[in-house]
């Protein structure tokens, strides 16, 4: 705070909303301290994400609801599903939601019959609730998850097929402009060609305000007020990194992009020690699906904002829980990773498989 350009603004708009997020972290590795315990947490995670997608799309089928509209060429609107009315997500926001449940249906159609149903019946509801929502880069993230399931599935060829099937048969379903905003990502001469090479220029003028106080930024959430004075346009940065750049400056977003290589190295650590154990039915999937999301948050990063959003936080407070009671199964060794064991800090162990 002492070195931004804008401390009053960050003390107001900023902190708070931090706070709110980081414990995220906190929260979950002080109360998620057995396994008993983050089965009833991810449950509970899964069930509101999910409601908060069936709502709308329930208000869609009943009462024709949409929610939100985007603008196209030649002056055309397109109606686009957001949040429920009483929700606060907009169309990418909820599109957001729909791919961070759908690779803990998928892995948790592993654990018991139950959760396959409840896979079997919500995936489909969420699927086309996404395709309503007419997000880009909702769509870009379904591609992802897709890919990271079949990547970890034993059957990758014919789980490829299935999903690939599946797109090929739903999309002909869509309407002429919601097929044309989709194209619009890989073709360029649409109807929604221009909104999304608007996005870009809007990325390259978030770093032209960042570079203009590059250490430490105007303060933690002013990235609007940064944009609406210096480059004319009251948005918030649609990128983590040009919103942490503008916010925190480069030394901050460079401690941001640090944060998020260390939790990338966790999870690839964590997945491996779990590999050879024979103990797979909770933990493993929950494991693999969280890597999913992981690389899910990656993609949404460079299309959306999340300084300030719980879910980075959420996944280092996992990590950590994963790590815990993972070292409570007696078929994984606790080891520290540094010589002076009398110096051990929580965070010196790695999870190696018993010999």
């Amino acid at each position: 705070i002492p070195f931004v350009e804008w401390p009053g603004s960050a003390i107001r708009f900023g902190i708070e909303a931090l706070i709110k997020a980081v414990v995220f972290y906190y929260f979950t590795i002080a109360f998620v301290d057995s396994e008993s315990r983050l089965k009833r947490f991810l449950l509970v995670f899964v069930g509101c994400q999910l409601f908060r997608v069936m709502e709308p799309l329930y208000l869609h089928f009943t009462q024709g609801y949409w929610g939100s509209f985007a603008s196209m060429a030649d002056w055309e609107y397109l109606d686009r599903l957001s949040g429920a009315p009483s929700d606060i997500v907009n169309p990418n926001g909820l599109a957001y939601i729909i791919c961070t449940v759908l690779p803990f249906l998928y892995f948790a159609a592993q654990i018991s019959l139950l959760n396959r149903l409840a896979f079997l019946v919500f995936t489909p509801l969420c699927v086309y609730a996404l395709m309503l929502t007419g997000s880009r880069t909702g769509f870009l993230g379904l591609i992802f998850v897709c890919l990271g399931i079949v990547f970890k599935a034993k059957q990758r060829l014919a789980v490829g097929l299935v999903f690939g099937t599946v797109l090929l048969v739903g999309f002909p379903l869509l309407s002429a402009d919601m097929q044309d905003r989709y194209l619009s990502i890989f073709v360029s001469g649409t109807k929604n060609d221009f909104t999304a090479q608007g996005r870009m220029t809007g990325v390259i003028s978030n770093f032209e305000v960042a570079s203009r106080h590059p250490l430490f930024g105007y303060g933690l959430g002013t990235s609007l007020e940064a944009n609406a004075n210096f480059a004319g346009n009251d948005q918030v940065a649609h990128n983590l990194y040009a919103e942490a750049a503008t916010e925190v400056g480069f030394v901050g977003m460079a401690i941001l992009v640090a944060f998020i290589v260390a939790l990338c190295k966790a999870f690839h650590d964590l997945k491996r020690s779990l590999a050879s154990v024979d103990e797979k039915k909770f933990l493993l999937p929950v494991v693999d699906a969280t890597q999913v999301w992981l690389v899910l948050n990656l993609v949404f990063s460079f299309a959306s904002y999340g300084l300030t959003s719980y879910e980075w936080y959420l996944l280092g407070g996992l990590a950590v829980v994963y790590r815990r009671i993972a070292s409570m199964n007696p078929s994984i060794e606790v080891r520290p990773n540094v010589q002076d064991s009398d110096s051990l800090e929580p965070d010196d162990y790695n999870l190696l498989p018993k010999a």
